[in-house]
């Protein structure tokens, strides 16, 4: 990897903290540039510095993600090979707007087309209620797990988000006051916004911090602290995104429901939830913190197939043949 690029990529990286990004995004940066480096130390070794990285060279690179095979879970997906590739054209742009450098355009960085399939894995009310009843009211690790599939659903959190809550943010003290409780967050890419969070979420709230005896300021902890960290340096036993994804299979593979749920389907479970009953397609964005209505739209689908659906069951029950001859 040649020092050039590697000052290159650090002077981003520099600018991307500079400019409040997330810990998590600045990690997928480097991340994903460190790949680029290697792959041009490995096959164009002149290429020294961004601004002699060619079309062709983004064009090559492109088709060794299209043929990379990950070792785990197989070719990597049109997502993730876009998201590589947007995070060059990111990297590109800042030479661009932010120096005298003179760079390849990052318009010149074609994207796969990614398209906007429905997930497939779509929990309704009765998926979850399932899911908290399978695991225990009466222990600390069943409790917060209760509560953590009721807020998901109840307020269409990211992982990240619902992780990053602190005890603070919930009120503990208006918990089950009102039908409805207002937290305020800051999600992804700096944007805050109000949740909301049901009765029967905050109910489910209470009756796992009633359980807490620590001083733990995160709200989701493990029940077995181990040695993590939080920003301030300071010990925690904060939840990970990580034991949260385990715990959701654990359920499904016991319940034995047909489709994989993860913290994200429980996300398109709300946002499907709400256009069921009636909020319109703003509203859905606002509550999701999505920055464009196109990307809420792709719940639109759901809801129309499940519409269609309805449709044909009341059409299977249309008499048919002679019945319908003597109507």
């Amino acid at each position: 990897m040649s020092d050039g690029l590697k000052r290159d990529v650090a002077a981003f990286l520099d600018y991307c903290l500079d400019q409040n990004r997330s810990r998590k995004t600045v990690a997928t940066y480097r991340q994903v540039l460190d790949d680029f480096v290697q792959w041009l130390a490995e096959t164009a070794p002149e290429t020294t510095c961004i601004a002699a990285v060619r079309r062709d060279q983004i064009q090559g690179y492109a088709r060794h993600l299209r043929m990379r095979d990950d070792g785990v879970h197989g070719e990597l997906s049109v997502r993730t090979r876009a998201k590589y590739l947007a995070t060059i054209r990111s990297f590109l742009r800042y030479f661009a707007v932010e120096t005298d450098v003179d760079v390849l355009p990052r318009d010149k960085v074609t994207l796969p087309r990614v398209g906007d399939h429905p997930p497939k894995a779509v929990p309704t009310p009765d998926n979850v209620r399932q899911m908290i009843d399978a695991h225990p009211s009466n222990t600390l690790a069943g409790c917060r797990d209760r509560a953590i599939l009721g807020l998901l659903f109840s307020s269409g959190l990211r992982i990240a988000e619902l992780c990053a809550l602190d005890r603070r943010q919930v009120q503990e003290e208006h918990l089950g006051k009102g039908v409805l409780l207002e937290i305020s967050i800051v999600g992804k890419g700096q944007h805050s916004r109000i949740i909301f969070v049901s009765d029967e979420a905050q109910r489910l709230l209470k009756a796992y911090l009633e359980r807490r005896t620590d001083d733990d300021p995160a709200l989701f902890v493990h029940t077995r602290p181990g040695k993590s960290t939080s920003d301030n340096g300071k010990a925690s036993g904060r939840l990970t995104a990580r034991a949260i994804q385990q715990m959701l299979r654990n359920v499904t593979r016991r319940l034995g429901l047909t489709e994989r749920m993860t913290p994200h389907a429980l996300r398109h479970g709300f946002a499907v939830d709400l256009l069921h009953g009636g909020a319109d397609l703003r509203t859905v964005q606002d509550l999701l913190g999505h920055r464009s209505v196109v990307t809420t739209q792709i719940y639109t689908r759901l809801t129309n197939r499940t519409l269609r659906e309805g449709y044909l069951k009341r059409d299977s029950l249309r008499p048919t043949g002679t019945e319908r001859e003597n109507d």
